[in-house]
C-alpha cells in the first residue's frame, strides 16, 4: 500500500484497514478468540474429513522445489545447530530434512493429515491439536531450540507480538528463526490495481489474513519484539504474472497453473547453480518490494 501517510482505509464490507505502530496494516475489528477458533477448526478438522486440504498430485519438480524452503533455512542454520522446532508442519518436507541432515527436529500442527501422507515416519515428532496452546506448553517446559521455523502464521494470529515473542522465548541464545508471510499489499499489487487488473485491496481476506506486512513493518515489528533482523528475503514474485492478460490467473484460474510450474522451473534452475545464486535473486526481491512471500531470519542475539 503506497498511501504513507494514511492509517486508517475504509473497506467495501465495512471493515477497516488500520496501519499499527510498526507500519503493519491490521484488521479492524479483529475478530474474537473464540470465533477464528471456530473458523480454523471448521477449516482444518473439516479438512481431515474430507482430505481435501492434501489430495493434489505433485509432479517430480514441484517435490524437488518444496525442499528449496528447507536448503535455504539450512544455510541461515547456526553453524552448531542441532535442534529445530516447525510451527505449522504441514506437509512436513522442511522437517524431514533437517531430520535428514541429523538435526532433532519437532513441530507442531493442528493436524497430522500432510505428515501422514508424504512422511509418516515423522509422525512422532509431531505434536498436534491446537497450535497456540501447544506452543505455550513449549514455552513454560524451559525448552530452547537452534533453529524455529513458522512459514504463513503471523499474518492468521490476532497478536502477532505476542507469537514473536513466544517464538524468542523458545530460540537458545545464538539461535535463528525463520518467519515467513505473504507479501501484500506491495506496489506490484497497487499496479494491478491502476491497471484495473484487480479490485481495490483485493487481498484482504479476513478472517483469514488479519495483517498485511513489509519487509519494513517487519524489521520495525521484530525490533519491538527483541529480535535482530541478519537477513530479508522473498521468493519469485508470481504475481508478475497477473499483470499480462494472458496469463493473470486471478481472472482465469486455469492460467494459473502454468504460472506456477514457471516458477517452480525459475527457482530450481537458479538453485542448480548454487544456493548462493537463489538466496541472491530472492534478496533482491525483498529489496525490490516484490515476491510472493517475504521471509525474515532473526535471532535474539544482535551481535
Amino acid at each position: 500500500m503506497c498511501m504513507s501517510d494514511t492509517t486508517t482505509i475504509e473497506l467495501n464490507n465495512g471493515m477497516q484497514l488500520v496501519r499499527t505502530a510498526d507500519g503493519y496494516w491490521s484488521c479492524h475489528p479483529l475478530p474474537s478468540a473464540e470465533d477464528l477458533q471456530e473458523h480454523y477448526n471448521n477449516k482444518y478438522y473439516g479438512a481431515s474429513e474430507n482430505k481435501g486440504q492434501y489430495s493434489y498430485e505433485y509432479t517430480p519438480e514441484e517435490l524437488e522445489h518444496k525442499y528449496l524452503s528447507a536448503k535455504e533455512a539450512l544455510h541461515f542454520a547456526p553453524p552448531n545447530g542441532r535442534t529445530l522446532f516447525e510451527l505449522g508442519v504441514g506437509e512436513g518436507f522442511l522437517l524431514n530434512h533437517f531430520v535428514e541432515k541429523g538435526w532433532d527436529a519437532h513441530g507442531i500442527d493442528f493436524t497430522d493429515d500432510g505428515l501422514k501422507r508424504f512422511f509418516p515416519a515423522l509422525l512422532n515428532r509431531l505434536s498436534t491439536g491446537d497450535a497456540y496452546r501447544l506452543l505455550d506448553e513449549y514455552c513454560e517446559s524451559g525448552d530452547t531450540f537452534d533453529m524455529v521455523v513458522c512459514a504463513n502464521v503471523l499474518e492468521h494470529v490476532l497478536n502477532p507480538v505476542t507469537l514473536l515473542t513466544r517464538i524468542k522465548g523458545i530460540l537458545t541464545q545464538n539461535g535463528v528463526c525463520r518467519i515467513s508471510v505473504p507479501n501484500d499489499g506491495s506496489w506490484l499489487q497497487d499496479e494491478m490495481v491502476r491497471r484495473g487488473l484487480a479490485k481495490p485491496h483485493f487481498y484482504v481476506t479476513p478472517p483469514e489474513h488479519l495483517h498485511y506486512f513489509s519487509a519494513d513493518s517487519l524489521r520495525k515489528l521484530f525490533a519491538r519484539c527483541g529480535l535482530h533482523v541478519i537477513e530479508i528475503l522473498a521468493e519469485f514474485p508470481i504475481d508478475v504474472f497477473l499483470l499480462n492478460p494472458d496469463t493473470c490467473y486471478t481472472q482465469d484460474k486455469d492460467k494459473g497453473r502454468n504460472c506456477h510450474f514457471a516458477r517452480v522451473a525459475f527457482e530450481l534452475g537458479l538453485w542448480r547453480q548454487s544456493i548462493e545464486q537463489l538466496i541472491e535473486f530472492r534478496r533482491g526481491c525483498a529489496a525490490a518490494g516484490v515476491g510472493r512471500n517475504l521471509i525474515v531470519y532473526a535471532t535474539p542475539n544482535g551481535n
